[in-house]
């Protein structure tokens, strides 16, 4: 390296460290001002809650969903923070009053106007701009997740157990408000939109059972080859040639599979994926959120998980994101990478699947 660019590595080092040294400086100062909490929050008498799902991550917000028909079913108004994926994927929900999209800059007044009584962060990030909304946002109450030493959130739910399903972190919410137990249920809507573009898709066609593949995810690690789905639909093609093969997926990364002789949505969205995986019959897909998509709607599914562990906590992923419920099979590979799996043993556990629906 020259040593213009080690200068300038060093400049861009430095400034990052001096931003991150004033953002650490600003939490602090915000939380020294902080009273104790208040007093304990009357979880009977609310009318009006802001679930902030910031991150815009699909699986998540499916999750979380069990929450919002949680609140919705006790005629508890539901709004929603959170980004472009996850408002277009709760677009028509019966259950969700309004959905307002997260812009760092944007103002924070409509969101202060609905006079909220609760707002509930369900990520574990703290920083002075995460801490800063949920103040500004003015709440009667807010409920963070491992937040203890920060007032700011009066409930804090210290919840990082690597041996529980993530559905018991969302269930820890409705114990705060209900005193028995509650069946956890994800809530998925119907976009119209998505039916016609489904039901332009398949409807002239003719075929006994819709079986959905979803090769990718949102990182290589976990993405099935295109040779893995190419072999896996020349099998079913073989075998049960009276089946449709749809894939799920962007239309771009799809095509640029080179699988032959495949169906797709052209221009596939959030809500197109949700419509195949309403439809499909069976569906073969790595640790994603078509997984939950698939639970939604209890469907067969071969969901196939590498053995890395998460990014931020350190926690398995294949137990804490497993599928989570009976009709779902879950084959944990040994190898990194999810494309390492090979194609005998992966059409070995579909057939598996197939038989038992």
């Amino acid at each position: 390296m020259s040593a213009g660019r080690k200068k300038m590595s060093f400049l861009k080092n430095a400034v990052r460290l001096k931003k991150e040294f004033f953002r650490a400086f600003k939490l602090r100062l915000m939380v020294s001002k902080y009273y104790a909490r208040d007093k304990e929050i009357d979880y009977k008498n609310i009318n009006k809650v802001l679930l902030l799902r910031l991150d815009d991550k699909i699986g998540d917000m499916i999750v979380a969903s069990g929450v919002i028909r949680f609140f919705a079913e006790r005629n508890v108004k539901v709004y929603l923070l959170t980004g472009p994926l996850c408002a277009d994927l709760l677009a028509h929900s019966e259950y969700v009053e309004k959905v307002f999209i997260y812009k760092r800059r944007e103002s924070l007044k409509p969101l202060q106007q609905e006079c909220f009584d609760v707002v509930i962060d369900f990520d574990d990030v703290v920083t002075y701009e995460r801490c800063r909304l949920v103040h500004k946002l003015s709440a009667k109450h807010s409920v963070g997740f491992n937040k203890g030493d920060l007032p700011i959130y009066r409930k804090s739910i210290e919840f990082l157990d690597p041996s529980r399903h993530i559905t018991e972190r969302h269930r820890s919410v409705l114990r705060l408000f209900a005193s028995e137990e509650h069946d956890y249920r994800y809530h998925l809507p119907i976009h119209p939109d998505a039916v016609a573009r489904v039901d332009a898709l398949v409807s002239s066609l003719t075929y006994k059972r819709l079986i959905a593949i979803n090769p990718l995810t949102g990182s290589k690690d976990k993405d099935l080859s295109a040779d893995q789905v190419q072999q896996l639909v020349y099998h079913i093609k073989r075998h049960h040639p009276q089946d449709l093969v749809v894939l799920i997926g962007m239309e771009s990364k799809i095509s640029a599979m080179g699988i032959e002789k495949i169906v797709y949505v052209e221009g596939s969205t959030v809500s197109t994926a949700v419509e195949i995986v309403r439809r499909a019959d069976v569906i073969v897909s790595p640790d994603t959120s078509i997984v939950h998509m698939c639970n939604a709607f209890n469907k067969p599914l071969l969901a196939i998980y590498n053995k890395r562990k998460l990014k931020d906590t350190g926690l398995v992923g294949y137990e804490i994101w497993a599928p989570n419920y009976a009709r779902a099979r879950q084959l944990v590979v040994e190898s990194e990478q999810v494309s390492q799996l090979s194609n005998e043993n992966l059409q070995e556990e579909f057939d598996r699947l197939l038989s038992s629906v």
